[in-house]
């Protein structure tokens, strides 16, 4: 028996092709849903390092200022490098701290009440600390509001000194003097924390 075979090849059919093209389409997506993940966690790690930055300065300015509310209270103003009238030898203030307005005692309350913080837009800060330059991912920023809440007198001690407690640690009596502090850190991409908390200054 004769066998005819088919001298001409079979014509591919190109389901290699359309097989590579369909897996080139799958590795594709995956690559870019890959992508879009890592850019997304990336973007979560620079937002959640700002917000504690944020914080971080907010928290940084309050420390930086008690023991310039300290010293204000004893000295009753501000040094002459921040506008007011104390040497800057004997009351030396942080680079990049700033006072509104170093006419007033804080500790009299004659920057204002609770009542200013009822007002819109929000009241003008206290005191201001820059530090570093712009851009910068260590630069400190942060706004603070000082209040005076009351005074009561320390131990074993009564309230019979006057309100202004005229002159350097003037008083006939040690008192506290009751602050709330409040603080708003700033850090890139406008993330802010805004923390509070209660202070006592010693007059003596």
């Amino acid at each position: 028996m004769n066998t005819h075979r088919n001298a001409f090849p079979r014509r591919p059919t190109g389901i290699a092709l359309m097989v590579s093209l369909v897996l080139l389409l799958v590795m594709t997506m995956i690559a870019v849903v890959a992508m879009r993940s890592t850019t997304m966690d990336i973007k979560m790690s620079a937002n959640t390092m700002q917000a504690r930055r944020a914080l971080e300065n907010s928290d940084g300015a309050r420390d930086m200022m008690t023991p310039m509310l300290d010293a204000h209270v004893f000295y009753h103003g501000w040094p002459t490098s921040l506008g007011g009238t104390i040497d800057n030898g004997s009351f030396p203030a942080p680079t990049g701290m700033s006072v509104t307005d170093a006419t007033k005692r804080l500790d009299l309350g004659a920057n204002g009440t609770y009542s200013r913080f009822n007002s819109s837009p929000a009241p003008t800060a206290d005191v201001t600390m820059v530090d570093g330059s712009a851009g910068s991912m260590m630069r400190v920023q942060a706004d603070l509001w000082v209040t005076r809440i009351s005074t009561i007198p320390a131990a074993g001690n009564t309230m019979n000194s006057n309100s202004a407690d005229q002159g350097v640690g003037g008083g006939t009596a040690n008192k506290y003097v009751l602050f709330d502090l409040r603080s708003t850190g700033l850090a890139m991409g406008n993330a802010t924390s805004r923390t509070g908390a209660d202070y006592r200054a010693l007059v003596r």
